[in-house]
């Protein structure tokens, strides 16, 4: 095979395990995966190539971007990514080293398209296939491609001036004037982006076939070829392009018309005449350019002239497409059309879309009755005496539809309409109760389609009613106040100044009590005061001033992420957008070991802080933190938690001169300061491995390992200090450099140029995250020696409980590496990827410098995990890089789908032997066996490529998960 077909992509063997996308386009250098063909089939299965390509457009990116065999879709750059980008004129990236998604609770309502939403739990089973709608240059819809489920986090409830609501993590963020802000920084009197059409719940559809080949037997066969060519023959209730029909069909009855020649006619505004162009395109049919033509008027003797702006389509198949499914043909006041009957099957999100398109041609736009009352917004039919029965069904059924889905109309009006014809008009008019609470259910879950002049007066008017509610709410609370201290003896002079109203409606409220609701006092704007004051957006949002937030408890919370650029979605009517590994070694042997499983794995659980959330070996205040952050290992050594040899066996001996504690937030701080010696969740775990292969028996020996030989393996990273320190850099760049952000193609990949004041802050906190990390997985270490000397009753030192080595994985660094016969300064960014420098190289430590860098690759729970060392084609090949692991195959979601937490721990116990513990059995399911890629495999083209060494496997016992 010389070229594999991946969709879209297709990638040029170079060599053995070597795949190449070329340069084009925009790409500053080509693409490589380093796969064998069954990794390189599941690599393709989702965005990992996508993302590889789009790291090609990084400024300063050298030799080419590159995919390690572990390789799978992360956040803007691949997880087992590794790219050298020059630090001289290139850049540094953020969601090049690691970033994670945020959360929802379960109930938060997501707005997906066609007018429909779901709570966010339940896109569990169905994310893939659904669109969420996002709040970019205007309202539009995007692909989900993340769906993240996490165990209990706590949620904080968020609540607006407008009544809007929702529950979230601390660490979630919301749209604001000044762009996205987390939820834990802002506070009330500050100001969010709300976006109040809530549409319809979803339902599924039930599949029934409303055309078939039958119904078109009178027609051409051309015309049936071109139905069937635009997968619109047969036609189903389930079809997408039946949703896109619906929406044409319903604006089509109230301002299209049919002309000669197979035309098809449409009027409106241009800007809303583009949507259903956008529509009609969907469908498979092409519609004309907007026309415009003047037209001059005459009304009561004044004349006046507009300009009409219409298109149309010229396809017979289209135009008879509609006519089978109920458009009206020739004139409507006489053409006697009527709800089709297959509405009978349609959901209500589907009736909406063809009311709402009606509603939008027909109904009028909110507007003022009296000062503070709003007109109920009517539509209207004239109808011959001869097709005045159909037009009262047709309003009849809307009446219906309406009052199923909770809005109350007012009785259906009929009456002769003056036309000055010479044949009998009767008008009939339908309106919506115009009562605060049906209005605002109205426009807020029906509203109007095609038509963004209502559509923002709509925004408008349920802002609008929703502050008048509370403001009635307000003064019916202050005047039962009132009363309650006036009956209890309080003089009415005594209370005056406790409450924010006159003093006419506090005494009234006293003296003579009140009968019915509250009005809203005179201060209170009109509505057109109102209107004029409210601005909306283009994307239909409005600012909303935040009056609450308070904590409500734990949950389970949910997170999705969307492919549009913009990287938001509405939810509940908001608009929302580094570890490493060390292996600690022992002089124990399986034999010495059996036996005491269990209670070796009890005793690491009970003393090895793990889970979500805060909870350490250490938790101390920000200033140690800061001591931590700025020296690394050498405070571990200090403290008493390491030895002289731990730093002499650890990467970088544990320590990041360029770190800078300055350069890390405070809130970053207080998030690491309770969880300094934990493991934390997700893939993160501590497991006691025996070695069941040695395959170099020279290096292995250098190493410290033998067969049958017991090891412990540690794997977690810096916690919520690393997470928040990307979060905070990542939106610094994104405002701060978004010139260079409009140049890439996934704001994702958001980065800061090499020399700038943030490229460097970000590369000084990154350094103490680093710092940071280290310390944990010492402290992490420190606590398993405790434990092992309390099982077995030997002193750690007695067990050799020594440190092989530890090396981080979600990192950038300068290092220098040759580039075209050049030596070149390099941020290297190793995202889910790891260092592997061979033999000589001057930042192996001094131990390893003759045989070269040690290489921790963890499997599975049920899997092997490997030591390499780092291959002489490292340097060459990969930027001194190789994988970090297995690589996943399974998401989270899709992982607690398919295995059962206990159900795999018993097999794992009765079956391999391994003993495992965790907080919750949907940790075990997430980490189960089948989740990941085959690790020997991933190993043996690490190893054949010469880019790693295997040199031992190891084998788990017993196993330790958050």
């Amino acid at each position: 095979m010389t070229t594999y077909d991946a969709g879209e992509f297709t990638l040029e063997k170079v060599r053995e395990h070597v795949w190449e996308l070329p340069k084009e386009g925009d790409m500053r250098v080509p693409a490589r995966v380093l796969a064998s063909e069954p990794l390189l089939e599941e690599i393709s299965q989702d965005r990992t190539l996508e993302q590889l390509r789009n790291t090609t457009h990084l400024p300063g990116i050298r030799k080419y971007a590159l995919c390690m065999p572990d390789g799978h879709q992360g956040y803007g750059f691949p997880v087992g990514g590794v790219a050298g980008i020059d630090a001289e004129d290139g850049c540094i990236s953020p969601g090049a080293v690691g970033y994670d998604i945020n959360c929802l609770t379960g109930d938060t309502s997501v707005r997906l398209s066609y007018g429909r939403h779901m709570d966010v739990a339940a896109l569990r089973d169905r994310f893939e296939s659904e669109r969420a709608t996002v709040a970019g240059d205007g309202l539009t819809t995007s692909p989900i491609r993340l769906f993240t489920e996490s165990e209990a986090g706590t949620v904080y409830e968020l609540e607006t001036a407008t009544g809007e609501s929702i529950e979230a993590t601390a660490d979630h963020p919301f749209r604001t004037p000044e762009g996205m802000v987390e939820l834990d920084e802002l506070e009330p009197g500050d100001t969010v982006h709300v976006q109040p059409f809530q549409g319809l719940p979803h339902e599924d559809p039930t599949e029934v076939t409303l055309l078939t080949e039958e119904d078109f037997e009178d027609v051409t066969h051309q015309i049936r070829r071109v139905l069937r060519e635009r997968g619109v023959l047969p036609l189903r209730t389930t079809d997408d392009a039946f949703n896109h029909l619906l929406k044409v069909l319903g604006f089509f009855t109230g301002d299209g018309s049919f002309g000669g020649e197979g035309q098809t006619w449409f009027y409106g505004e241009p800007a809303d005449l583009d949507q259903i162009r956008n529509d009609i395109r969907e469908i498979g049919f092409r519609p004309s350019r907007v026309y415009a033509r003047d037209r001059e008027h005459e009304i009561d003797g004044r004349s006046f002239e507009t300009t009409e702006h219409s298109f149309k389509t010229t396809s017979k198949a289209f135009r008879l497409l509609l006519v089978r499914l109920g458009a009206p043909e020739g004139e409507k006041v006489s053409s006697g059309f009527h709800t089709p009957s297959y509405f009978e099957h349609l959901t209500d999100w589907q009736k909406a879309l063809y009311y709402s398109a009606y509603f939008g041609a027909e109904m009028n736009a909110p507007a003022a009755k009296h000062d503070k009352n709003l007109y109920c917004p009517k539509v209207s039919q004239n109808r011959t005496a001869r097709t005045v029965a159909d037009g009262r069904s047709f309003l009849t059924d809307v009446a219906e539809f309406l009052d199923d889905v909770g809005i109350e109309t007012n009785d259906l009006e009929e009456f002769d309409a003056d036309t000055g014809a010479d044949r009998e008009v009767r008008r009939l008019r339908l309106g919506i109760r115009n009562d605060s609470a049906n209005l605002v259910r109205f426009f807020g879950t029906v509203g109007y389609r095609y038509n963004h002049a209502k559509r923002v007066r709509a925004v408008k008017a349920i802002q609008y009613l929703k502050t008048k509610e509370r403001e009635i709410e307000r003064r019916e609370r202050i005047a039962s106040e009132a009363q309650a201290l006036a009956d209890g003896g309080t003089p009415v002079s005594d209370t005056t100044d406790r409450f924010d109203i006159n003093d006419r409606f506090h005494e009234r409220s006293v003296w003579s009590g009140r009968s019915g609701r509250s009005r809203p006092g005179p201060d209170f704007p009109s509505f057109e005061d109102y209107r004029a004051d409210c601005s909306v957006s283009d994307d239909l949002t409005v600012s909303t001033e935040i009056v609450s937030i308070s904590e409500v408890g734990e949950t389970t919370v949910y997170d999705i992420g969307v492919e549009h650029e913009a990287h938001n979605f509405l939810a509940s009517e908001f608009v929302v957008s580094n570890c490493g590994v060390r292996m600690v070694k022992t002089n124990l042997t399986y034999d010495d070991l059996r036996g005491s499983e269990r209670e070796l794995v009890d005793q690491l659980f009970a003393n090895v802080p793990s889970g979500l959330g805060g909870g350490g070996v250490y938790e101390g205040s920000t200033a140690d933190v800061d001591q931590i952050l700025e020296r690394g290992m050498d405070w571990a050594l200090e403290q008493g938690y390491a030895v002289e040899d731990d730093l002499e066996h650890c990467e970088d001996e544990g320590y990041r001169p360029e770190a800078d504690a300055a350069a890390i937030s405070r809130k970053a701080k207080e998030r690491g300061s309770t969880q300094v010696g934990s493991l934390g969740s997700g893939n993160h775990f501590l497991e006691v491995q025996r070695v069941t292969d040695v395959y170099r028996e020279d290096v292995a020996a250098e190493f410290g390992l033998e067969s049958d030989q017991i090891v412990v393996l540690i794997h977690c990273g810096s916690r919520g200090l690393g997470h928040q320190v990307c979060t905070d850099y990542l939106r610094d760049i994104e405002q701060t450099h978004a010139g260079l952000l409009e140049q890439l193609p996934d704001r994702e990949l958001a980065a800061a140029p090499a020399g700038s004041h943030l490229a460097e802050e970000y590369y000084r906190a990154m350094c103490a995250a680093i710092n940071f990390a280290w310390v944990n997985r010492q402290l992490v270490m420190h606590r398993t020696r405790r434990v092992f000397e309390k099982v077995f009753d030997r002193d750690w030192e007695d067990m050799g409980m020594y440190l092989l080595y530890d090396v981080a994985h979600n990192i950038a660094k300068r290092e220098e590496h040759d580039v075209g016969g050049e030596t070149r300064e390099l941020f290297v960014h190793r995202k889910g990827a790891t260092r592997a420098f061979p033999a000589g190289r001057p930042e192996v430590p001094a131990a390893y410098r003759d045989v070269g860098q040690p290489i921790i690759i963890p499997g599975s729970m049920g899997s092997g995990s490997y030591v390499l060392r780092g291959g002489e084609h490292s340097l060459q090949e990969t930027f001194g890089s190789t994988a970090h692991g297995a690589g996943r195959l399974m998401s989270r979601t899709q992982a607690k789908q398919e295995y059962w937490g206990e159900d795999v721990m018993d097999a794992l116990e009765e079956q391999d032997h391994i003993y495992v513990k965790a907080q919750s059995g949907a940790t075990v399911a997430e980490e189960a066996p089948g989740v990941y890629k085959d690790v020997d495999e991933v190993v043996r083209v690490s190893d054949e490529l010469g880019i790693g060494d295997r040199v031992a496997r190891t084998f788990p016992v017993c196993n330790i998960k958050g």
